[in-house]
């Protein structure tokens, strides 16, 4: 059914760059970094904190701005499809506690952690094992729940079939090679065994029910910032856009049941239902967060100025407030390990 779209009329500087407007979503259970932490893991400049490790090509920072907009997209996202996986993946059937066997699943790139915690309070019986290449998750993890540091880009020392599921979510500004994640997860998967991916489109678009707009006419100034931070990518060493993931999965031959299935997340005040309307406004103050973590990308490895950044800021945020229709397109692909 489409989404019909109220009259315009908010106060469009309601929601500034580093609030909220929605306090539930808000969570307060983000992992405070100690100075004891530092030398080992992380490395601040120009007032954001990164991680420190050589081998990971990862450009977002890991402080407690960038943990807040994770935690509230991870609440949005799980609010949009209604659970922590896309309707009609098999998760539950896969996850079914079996008297004979423990069931096994493996987090990639599992930031705040905040996924694999929710699964393993719905799955108790499961054994969860959460990978990242920085510290940031819980110290405080559940029972049958375990966080380890790892790059995404090496196998893992995990031996073959012993994961049930495998999930990875967000992952591509860390993985320099899917395929290599992928033929690492033929290897780790039971035969049934379920991989699940999710990846957000890193470009400009507008909801299905708008088909009369379109980026280049009505939101230019972030088709320039996508452009622009697919450079950057590039020029870091990393995919500027996401792979074609159920192509790489049908090509390894070693996954049947491949479905793909698209979310499309508002951006704004503009759905008429009230529901959507406040995942909207919610999802706008991400995306502004989400500019100033990639700020530093930008002119480091864009070429951009610090005007520059600023002016096409500018622009963006202007377009954020006003256009109606705009979504970011999250992307799932599940397939069962043949």
């Amino acid at each position: 059914m489409p989404i019909p779209v109220p009259p315009d009329n908010e106060d469009h500087n309601s929601d500034e760059e580093s609030q909220y407007p929605n306090a539930e979503f808000i969570d307060s259970d983000v992992e405070e970094l100690q100075s004891a932490d530092f030398p080992a893991y992380f490395a601040e400049r120009d007032g954001r904190v990164f991680h420190s490790r050589g081998s990971s090509l990862y450009p977002m920072p890991v402080d407690t701005p960038e943990q807040e907009r994770m935690n509230v997209q991870h609440r949005a996202l799980v609010e949009l499809m209604g659970g922590h996986y896309p309707g009609g993946c098999p998760v539950a059937d896969v996850l079914a506690e079996d008297p004979e066997q423990q069931k096994f699943v493996m987090d990639v790139c599992t930031g705040t952690g905040k996924w694999t915690m929710e699964m393993a309070r719905d799955f108790p019986h499961v054994a969860f094992r959460a990978l990242d290449i920085v510290p940031i998750a819980t110290r405080l993890p559940l029972p049958n729940v375990q966080f380890t540091m790892h790059n995404a880009n090496t196998p893992t020392s995990y031996a073959d079939g012993t994961f049930d599921l495998i999930h990875a979510r967000s992952v591509t500004m860390a993985v320099t090679s899917y395929g290599t994640l992928i033929t690492e997860a033929v290897r780790l998967l039971r035969p049934g065994g379920l991989f699940l991916s999710g990846e957000w489109g890193r470009y400009p678009a507008f909801h299905p029910d708008f088909p009369g707009s379109t980026p280049p006419t009505h939101a230019p100034a972030l088709v320039t910032f996508f452009a622009r931070l697919q450079g950057a990518l590039t020029a870091r060493g990393l995919a500027p856009l996401s792979p074609p993931i159920a192509a790489l999965l049908a090509h390894t031959g070693g996954f049947v049941d491949i479905t793909s299935r698209d979310y499309y997340m508002p951006i704004g005040s503009w759905p008429a239902d009230a529901a959507l309307r406040r995942l909207g406004r919610a999802f706008r103050a991400v995306f502004m967060r989400y500019l100033a973590s990639v700020r530093p990308l930008l002119i480091e490895n864009g070429g951009l100025s610090e005007d520059e950044v600023d002016q096409m800021y500018q622009n963006v945020e202007n377009e954020l407030r006003t256009v109606q229709g705009m979504v970011t397109v999250f992307h799932t692909v599940h397939a069962r390990k043949a």
